[in-house]
């Protein structure tokens, strides 16, 4: 096996194709890891760091391991995983399946014998392989592995049909859920609004802008104006590769309610998320989600994942939670 590590401000192509094909095959493929978002990130938050790719390799060549790291900010001399808490709900090595345990002990030996004094890997599902191969391996060989929990992500595994989904529900959530529809019905005519009935222009990010600040003091705190520069290259480069879902609850005509989500190797990821209080009696996060949940179902994707937080209505439809990680590991 070769292990090599490349100084990067930028992702050559041969590059990014490899990257790419390694992630849609590894165990736990998700946007977060994709060449694409991790550029925008370094172009917004990270256009000063030194990005460290290290590859892993077989003796002929093929890929079998990549993470992008950047020197650390805290304490002492350490690599961290690219990217950061605030935007990035995942973060993780990518490894090919089947190849993990050696991966992870090439790089416990590249470790030992590089200058730096710790690793941290934050943001790592339980999923992942590297929750599982990660702590054992680094502890084989001498370090100090410290891994504890992060934050939690909130998913639903999809039926496949809607009545199976209410079903899953228990009986108050599912009582609740249909009360809710049964009073939107009544009292206002509405409808999802997708991607495939919107106009590609500007004016519907600004719609998600302003229903995300009103919906929340602390989210309007969030989408700063260079937040809002993040957001729209997210937009217009997932859009491109057909990963880009914004979606709109309409009442009366007018959109209340929006998530911003990605569509991803099967999961629809919820990125984020906004609402006008002055329809809160129709419950239109609630509503939405519900909606969009159906429309995943009818796709026949197999998983809705509303990330970070545990907000009170992921539960309410039957929300699990994922444990996220932070792995550090340390030269004793």
């Amino acid at each position: 096996m070769i292990l090599e590590a490349l100084k990067a401000s930028s992702f050559p192509e041969a590059l990014t194709e490899e990257w790419e094909a390694l992630l849609l095959g590894s165990h736990y493929p998700n946007p977060f890891l994709t060449p694409a978002w991790n550029e925008i990130w370094l172009r917004h938050f990270g256009s000063l760091l030194e990005v460290k790719i290290i590859l892993c390799r077989t003796d002929l060549g093929p890929l079998l391991a990549l993470g992008a790291f950047v020197n650390s900010k805290g304490e002492g001399n350490g690599l961290t995983l690219l990217g950061s808490t605030d935007v990035c709900d995942y973060r993780d090595l990518i490894v090919a399946p089947g190849s993990e345990e050696q991966v992870f002990k090439a790089l416990a030996g590249f470790f030992r014998e590089g200058p730096w004094e710790y690793l941290e890997f934050d943001g790592i599902s339980e999923f992942s392989p590297t929750a599982q191969f990660l702590p054992p391996v680094m502890e084989s060989f001498g370090f100090k592995v410290v891994k504890e929990v992060e934050e939690a992500a909130i998913y639903l595994d999809l039926p496949s049909n809607w009545e199976d989904f209410l079903e899953r529900l228990n009986a108050k959530d599912r009582h609740e859920l249909r009360r809710k529809m049964r009073r939107i019905e009544r009292e206002a005519t509405f409808e999802l609004s997708g991607n495939e009935d919107l106009p590609s222009g500007p004016e519907k990010m600004e719609i998600f802008f302003s229903l995300n600040r009103k919906s929340r003091k602390d989210k309007a705190e969030f989408m700063t104006p260079a937040m809002e520069s993040y957001f729209r290259e997210i937009a217009s480069r997932f859009k491109e590769r057909g990963w880009l879902k914004l979606s709109f609850l309409k009442v009366e005509g007018q959109e209340v309610a929006a998530f911003f989500s990605f569509d991803f190797a099967g999961t629809e990821y919820v990125y984020n998320s906004g609402y006008d209080p002055q329809f809160s009696r129709f419950s239109p996060g609630i509503i939405l989600a519900a909606l969009c949940i159906r429309r995943a179902i009818e796709k026949g994707m197999i998983r809705f994942n509303f990330l970070r937080g545990r907000e009170e209505y992921k539960y309410r439809l039957g929300g699990k939670e994922e444990k996220i990680y932070r792995i550090r590991v340390e030269k004793r």
